[in-house]
């Protein structure tokens, strides 16, 4: 079972069975799928979205979605922490709000939550984010949160029309030297 995350502002539940009709929904708007699929492809339908998100919460990777503190009965979207290939060490980093939710720095919260749980809980080496290379909402996150580019990994295709993908990777020690520099900020 994955555990439930807070934030100043937001909770982060797993995703259970009726999150994915939400799910769905995201995944309809032309608006939201922009730059990672597109409409109509059967993987981001329900049954799709049922498919992947529960097959790795026994290694404590899956998705959550994301609630205002203040108000639970309607979601923002969700953030995930998921499987990077074949190999357990690797994670990558996924994210959806509705459009209604942009430029209000839940994105940034909730995935920032999420990349502590991945790095202390999990003890993760490094996660990843891969990305349109045309999102800019998605290119500031990752460099927000510390995100290097990763020139060690082919770069897959992503949005409709398909493009190249802007690949992103951060260390557990990475992280940690931020985090201690933003304490260190903080205390002054």
């Amino acid at each position: 079972m994955l555990p439930q995350l807070e934030t100043e502002r937001l909770l982060l539940k797993p995703r259970s069975e009726p999150d994915l009709d939400f799910v769905a929904a995201l995944n309809a708007d032309p608006q939201v799928m922009r730059y990672i699929a597109a409409i109509g492809d059967p993987a981001m339908g329900r049954e799709g979205v049922a498919a992947r998100s529960f097959l790795h919460v026994g290694r404590g990777l899956g998705y959550w979605t994301v609630f205002a503190r203040t108000d639970e009965s309607e979601p923002l979207g969700y953030v995930g922490l998921i499987p990077d290939g074949d190999d357990p060490e690797q994670a990558q980093i996924s994210y959806r709000f509705a459009a209604r939710h942009w430029g209000r720095g839940f994105a940034r919260e909730a995935v920032g939550r999420l990349l502590r749980y991945g790095f202390e809980t999990l003890d993760l080496p490094e996660t990843h984010i891969v990305t349109h290379q045309q999102n800019a909402a998605s290119l500031q996150l990752a460099a927000r949160l510390g995100f290097e580019p990763d020139t060690t990994r082919d770069a897959p295709t992503i949005g409709d029309p398909p493009a190249s993908a802007a690949c992103f990777r951060q260390t557990r020690a990475g992280w940690r030297e931020r985090a201690q520099a933003a304490i260190g900020l903080n205390a002054r």
